[in-house]
């Protein structure tokens, strides 16, 4: 497995970057990559493969997470992203067609703050999508029922459904992981099922703050297992958990420095689903490290030092190119500005 470094650009429009998609954004059949910050003009842009030419999106005050997703049905993807601290407005950017410029940005909700990480998933069994959604400065995880109109502004409050008040969580995820064929969600390090009209909360990692989240069939057992990484922690652990209903830990690393990137792919294309973890820099971490977790099977994973020396903050994993094989997309949060590209040749 080798994994090539590119430089997807090497100084942003904005700064503070946040949001890391991997999407198709003009349909050629390509991804391509978009990135959004906190500050800037234009400071939400995507990136046309393969010479990685800028496009203007719009202008956000965007906090971390981002889902690209087709929400008005036309078979392009938008994305959906929301306010930093102290910001009200969660938006979705409209995907326009040719030429693929400036977006128009339009209103989910103005009520909450603070939106970090969506998911999207049939969480309420009526064999539609929602948006899930975490909101930490309002401590809440909410879901949105998509308006057949999703360009009204904003979204009718009886599409909100509050799942859990009281709670300020980092990472969302939305699978079956019980089998009994309805989806549930991870919000950070907490199990979320649905009974009837109520959510019922199980903790599976209560000691862990502020995580990552991903989830993959590690084990083979043919039902998802929860990865977690501390992303604001120094020093942080990095772990996978079986269950429900009992979980059990298994710690990849407790050594890592706010690991605030995470994902799960099959990066060297043997049918189980991989780890990769990578660390921020934040100016005081001199030789952040990106590492892959190859899966052995039976639960073992063999560590391997992807690149050492670039922060890296809310890295993807997807494909790029001409590969079948997943590669990374990430860019350091602060200080920094350029998009990174590890892509993986086999």
């Amino acid at each position: 497995m080798q994994f090539d470094h590119i430089v997807i650009d090497a100084r942003t429009p904005g700064t503070q970057n946040d949001v890391c998609l991997i999407a198709d954004a003009n349909g050629d059949g390509h991804n391509d990559v978009i990135i959004g910050g906190k500050l800037g003009d234009a400071n939400v842009v995507w990136y046309e493969y393969p010479d990685w030419t800028r496009h203007t999106i719009g202008s956000a005050r965007l906090e971390a997470g981002g889902l690209a997703v087709d929400l008005t049905g036309d078979g392009r993807p938008d994305v959906v992203a929301g306010n930093d601290w102290g910001g009200g407005e969660l938006y979705w950017f409209e995907n326009p067609g040719p030429p693929f410029e400036h977006w128009p940005r339009r209103l989910i909700e103005t009520e909450l703050l603070k939106y970090h990480d969506q998911a999207m998933g049939d969480v309420d069994g009526d064999g539609e999508d929602e948006l899930v959604v975490l909101s930490q400065q309002s401590r809440v995880v909410v879901y949105y029922d998509v308006p057949a109109d999703p360009r009204v502004a904003p979204w009718p409050r009886e599409c909100r459904h509050t799942v859990c008040e009281g709670i300020e969580v980092e990472g969302v995820a939305v699978a079956d992981l019980d089998g009994d064929g309805a989806s549930e969600i991870v919000a950070g390090p907490y199990w979320f099922k649905r009974r009837a009209d109520e959510w019922r909360c199980q903790p599976i990692a209560p000691d862990f703050r502020l995580t990552c989240v991903a989830l993959g069939d590690l084990d083979g057992d043919g039902s998802p297992e929860v990865v977690l990484s501390e992303g604001e922690s120094d020093p942080a652990r990095l772990a996978w958990f079986s269950g429900p209903p009992d979980w059990q830990m298994h710690v990849l690393r407790d050594d890592l420095f706010h690991p605030h990137s995470l994902g799960v792919a099959d990066f060297d294309g043997d049918g189980r689903p991989d780890i990769f973890v990578g660390e921020m820099g934040l100016g005081r971490h001199e030789r952040p490290r990106l590492f892959a977790y190859l899966n052995r099977g039976s639960g073992e994973f063999e560590e391997v030092l992807v690149d050492e020396g670039r922060p890296t903050h809310g890295a993807r994993a997807g494909l790029v190119g001409d590969s079948a094989l997943p590669s990374i997309v990430g860019k350091p949060y602060d200080p920094g500005r350029c998009v990174d590209l590890w892509l993986n040749t086999g």
